[in-house]
């Protein structure tokens, strides 16, 4: 029921419209629930717009609005991840982000002139409007249906001019009268202009793109298109996603509000400025850095041209390999990530073997690697090293490769003075460094299929994480945790272990950038330099067993890649203090031949 008189309205009351799965709210306070009860609320206080627990999963939405009607501030809280939209920055964890964003437990992308954000644990979307000024509409899909509790509110409120809602009549709306009191709610003094346009837009929408409000309502608001970035154009109804160099065709089967380039054209991703090319003038990326269409990159292992937005490339010579130099891993297939604490896992396995590393409990480097190929067990260990030089070499058990080593499945031998390598029947071929630390590079045979934290080797980077359950997980630390041995407590790792280990990282790894040092040869070519500078500033901050070595390791890591590709950076260890970290002979490696019971 309704009274009102002049400018102002009593209402007590709640109304359904045939509205399912959807809960939302727009414009200066209206709400909708799940089950279609329409209402509408002036405060400037946090609301619950929903909460919940599905499937032992926790989630809740909490919205909270200026004087001007938009919202400042949204918080999304699902599975225990906070997303927080305040001020137009999106933040995760308290981190913030760009999009588009990929966790665990949800993804975060831009849909058309929306923003969305998608559960992986629910089966629920959460979409929201960015404008000046605030968030101008939010809205929450689920499917199936949820149960909500309706309410019962008495609310008193001024009202401004809905003329535009004259022009809905047409549309013959069920509920008219309802969304004529809501108008009035809407549109009370001060209302910022995007909350009035968020509410109209709900009436239009409704009314569809077959009525004459559809064509007309822009011009007799003072409701106007929201701009495009670049030279991209807005459209009313149209794909989520607009054709991009990355992806010229997309499929995008909804139509909303978006912006797209010309027909014919697409938006050119690889720049920041949103401008529309045709797809011949797509430029490629490799390593950072923007290639011209018939540009090409020449490395140790194959060559390839930039031919509309795509590398085509000849056979790669080169056989895949996957790296494991301290925390960070490389996959077979390319997929780098970092292992999230010090633990032993099994870092790849195959029918007749496997490859497990043990992490020192102290420093994020190897302490022992084992390889068991047809139960014969090959031990590499940093702890024996350093008692084969207190003990001259003298063993009972052990067998201490001095030129090399056989048995019917391995053979094993020095490939130089830091370098062991050990050849398989099979085609497996695994080369070890043995100073400064323990580092691994496995190589296999086409055939070959894989497990463990070196990912699956089939030319596929999708299903790398796939866990010893065989699920495939989005990030690295659930993957990692189904590959450790034993007991093993995956405490997230601290950036830098202190200050001291930061301000050298910072100082030291910045020679990697310098123009005029010794890796300066590298600098424009195939890695990507972000990455490589991390890994180093990582390795250093992680370090507890001396700054120096710690570096020379992320160093060595470094020429090594260049090595890959065929560049040599010349004496890089006299220009980095790091010659007498060099590996000799003489102190030799111990691996362990036993037959496992």
């Amino acid at each position: 029921t309704s009274r009102s008189s002049g400018a102002g309205m009593l209402l007590t009351s709640k109304w359904l419209v045939h509205i399912f799965n959807v809960c939302k709210t727009f414009g200066s306070g209206v709400f909708q629930t799940f089950n279609g009860t329409l209402f509408h609320v002036k405060s400037t206080c946090p609301f619950t717009l929903t909460r919940f627990t599905f499937a032992g999963v926790d989630c809740s939405i909490t919205v909270q609005r200026e004087p001007t009607g938009l919202m400042n501030r949204v918080v999304i809280l699902v599975n225990k991840v906070t997303t927080i939209l305040q001020n137009g920055v999106v933040s995760v964890e308290g981190n913030r982000i760009t999009l588009p964003f990929d966790h665990t437990y949800q993804h975060v992308y831009q849909y058309g002139i929306y923003i969305m954000l998608k559960s992986k644990v629910l089966p629920f979307s959460v979409t929201w409007l960015s404008s000046s000024g605030g968030i101008s509409s939010i809205s929450v899909s689920w499917q199936p249906p949820l149960q909500t509790v309706e309410l019962d509110l008495v609310l008193s409120f001024q009202s401004k001019d809905c003329e535009v809602m004259s022009y809905a009549k047409e549309c013959r709306l069920s509920k008219f009268d309802t969304y004529m009191q809501l108008c009035l709610q809407n549109m009370f003094p001060k209302v910022n202009i995007n909350a009035k346009c968020a509410f109209i837009k709900e009436i239009v929408y409704l009314c569809g793109n077959k009525t004459h409000l559809w064509s007309l309502w822009r011009k007799i608001t003072l409701c106007q298109e929201p701009s495009c970035p670049g030279d991209l154009t807005y459209q009313e109804l149209g794909p989520a996603f607009p054709p991009t160099c990355s992806n010229p065709q997309p499929n995008s089967d909804a139509l909303i509000n978006t912006c797209l380039p010309p027909a014919g054209m697409v938006v050119n991703d690889r720049a920041d400025d949103f401008r529309s090319v045709r797809v011949t003038d797509c430029p490629c990326v490799h390593g950072g850095k923007t290639y011209a269409p018939g540009q090409s990159i020449i490395s140790k292992c194959q060559s390839c041209v930039c031919k509309e937005g795509k590398w085509v490339c000849s056979p790669n010579a080169c056989p895949p390999r996957c790296i494991i130099e301290g925390q960070v891993v490389t996959t077979f297939d390319g997929k780098q990530y970092s292992l999230p604490g010090k633990c032993t896992y099994v870092a790849a396995k195959g029918l007749s073997w496997t490859v497990t590393i043990k992490f020192s409990h102290t420093d994020m480097s190897i302490e022992e690697m084992n390889l068991d190929v047809y139960n014969v067990c090959f031990y590499a260990s940093v702890f024996l090293l350093r008692m084969l030089i207190s003990r001259s070499c003298h063993c009972s058990t052990l067998i201490c490769v001095w030129t090399g080593f056989l048995t019917e499945h391995a053979t094993v031998f020095w490939q130089s003075s830091m370098f062991v390598q050990v050849r398989t029947s099979f085609g497996m071929k695994m080369q070890v460094q043995v100073s400064p630390e323990i580092q691994l590079y496995l190589y296999m045979p086409p055939t070959e299929r894989t497990k463990g934290l070196c990912g699956t080797y089939n030319n596929n980077t999708e299903d790398d994480f796939t866990t010893s359950s065989g699920i495939i997980e989005n990030s690295a630390r659930p993957f990692a945790s189904s590959w450790t041995v034993g007991v093993c407590s995956l405490d997230d790792l601290p950036i830098c272990m202190n200050t001291n280990n930061e301000i050298f990282a910072e100082d030291k790894c910045a020679q990697l950038t310098n123009t005029s040092g010794v890796f300066a040869s590298f600098l424009p070519r195939l890695i990507r330099m972000s990455v490589c500078l991390q890994a180093c500033v990582q390795r250093i901050c992680q370090c507890t067993s001396g700054l120096q070595k710690c570096l020379c390791v992320a160093l060595g890591n470094y020429a090594k890649a260049c090595a890959s590709q065929g560049i040599d950076v010349g004496d890089w260890r006299a220009a980095s203090s790091c010659s007498k970290y060099i590996s000799l002979r003489t102190i030799g490696l111990t691996l362990l031949n036993r037959t496992t019971a």
